[in-house]
C-alpha cells in the first residue's frame, strides 16, 4: 500500500508539468490548442492516479476488516 502511495503522488508530479505550461500559454495566447499528446497523457496520469486510489480505499477496507475479525475473537 505504501508503494501504491508513492506511485499516486509520482504520478501527479509529471500531471502537473503537463498542465501548467498549457494553462500559462492558454491564457497569454487564446488562439492556443494543448496538443493532443497532452490531453492522452493527461488523461491517462489521472486514471493511474483514480486506479491507485481505488486499490488503496479496498486495500485500507480490508485491513481494517481483518483487524476487526481478530479482535472480535
Amino acid at each position: 500500500m505504501k508503494k501504491l502511495g508513492l506511485l499516486r503522488l509520482f504520478v501527479c508530479l509529471p500531471l502537473i508539468a503537463l498542465i501548467i505550461p498549457n494553462i500559462t500559454e492558454s491564457l497569454m495566447n487564446p488562439n492556443y490548442e494543448v496538443p493532443l499528446i497532452h490531453v492522452i497523457a493527461g488523461a491517462a496520469l489521472i486514471a493511474i492516479i483514480g486506479i491507485c486510489t481505488v486499490l488503496i480505499y479496498y486495500l485500507q477496507k480490508q485491513s481494517l476488516k481483518v483487524q476487526y475479525q481478530r479482535n472480535k475473537n
